[in-house]
């Protein structure tokens, strides 16, 4: 693939991420690993050392006291992290935008719902030809969808301008294999574990409930057919973000295993029982400890970053 695409092409590429990511997934994504509330606390102790801050919190108690004046987010989506970034005093005001139409008109219903309209503005923009006004935030945030994006370098670029002297950029994203083509080793890890879990945990919401046996990556034609943007250059997130920003604090929290092996059965573990939620800790210690040993690496880390002179 090539690094850049053709303006007709980009067209056609918009489009159908906008399609793809105009309707709530809300069915599906509860039942996965991001949303567990025990994993949840997993993540929070790897990147705040407290199972009870959330990234909101971890980034005000360490890099925004003061609340910037205006932030923007890139890829908002439905505007879930706006309002928190709002309401958790973040920031004062935000920006916010998406390539999908759909999610920028309901994200707008939910910040009026929320009372915070007169706080934050939404728009719709392809972050893959967006144009930043030069020196207008105070902290930009990418969260969950700079992954979607395949020209970073001109997005990096483009943020790097678009920040105030000491304005920051904070980004909560998936790093790992592109198209998430996890390596074979880690595949036969996550097939090894789902033949270890017993069958009330094995039962998938998408199958119909049906037991999931095996795992294998996903096909490389699911994202031509569905979403062309997903998980696009994952794996150049890292690099291109150092070509304009120096990292500042850096907090890996896992996933090339959980990810993938509690996709569509996150939900089978009650985080109320003692037991379930000791086996989700068990396998997010297991995971840490083969990303110390070398084994594995993380897919998912929270980053700081200021850029560069």
């Amino acid at each position: 693939m090539s690094d850049a695409l053709s303006s007709s092409d980009n067209d056609n590429h918009a489009n159908q991420v906008s399609a793809f990511w105009g309707n709530e997934h809300r069915d599906a994504r509860k039942h996965n690993w991001l949303e567990h509330p025990t994993a949840l606390e997993c993540i929070n102790t790897r990147r705040a050392g407290d199972a009870t801050l959330d990234l909101a919190d971890y980034w005000r108690r360490d890099f925004l006291r003061t609340p910037a004046k205006l932030g923007l987010s890139l890829g908002c989506g439905f505007g879930l992290w706006e309002r928190i970034a709002l309401q958790q005093n973040l920031c004062e005001r935000m920006e916010a935008y998406d390539v999908s139409e759909a999610a920028v008109a309901q994200a707008r219903i939910y910040a009026a719902e929320a009372g915070l309209s007169d706080r934050v503005t939404y728009g719709v923009i392809d972050m893959e030809r967006a144009a930043l006004e030069p020196a207008r935030y105070d902290a930009i945030f990418g969260i969950s969808s700079l992954h979607h994006v395949q020209n970073l370098d001109r997005l990096f670029a483009a943020c790097r301008a678009a920040l105030k002297p000491g304005g920051l950029m904070f980004i909560d994203e998936y790093v790992g294999p592109a198209r998430f083509q996890s390596a074979p080793h880690v595949v036969a890890l996550i097939n090894q574990l789902i033949q270890l879990l017993p069958s009330a945990y094995r039962r998938s919401v998408y199958l119909n409930g049906a037991l999931r046996e095996t795992y294998s990556n996903i096909p490389l034609e699911w994202f031509a057919a569905n979403d062309p943007s997903e998980a696009i250059t994952s794996d150049q997130i890292v690099p291109a973000l150092q070509k304009h920003f120096a990292i500042i604090d850096n907090k890996p929290y896992g996933g090339a295993l959980l990810h993938m092996l509690l996709s569509g059965t996150a939900g089978n573990f009650d985080p109320h029982k003692p037991e379930d939620a000791a086996l989700i800790r068990m396998l997010a210690f297991f995971e840490q400890e083969l990303e110390q040993a070398g084994t594995i690496t993380t897919d998912f880390a929270s980053f700081v970053a200021k850029p560069l002179p």
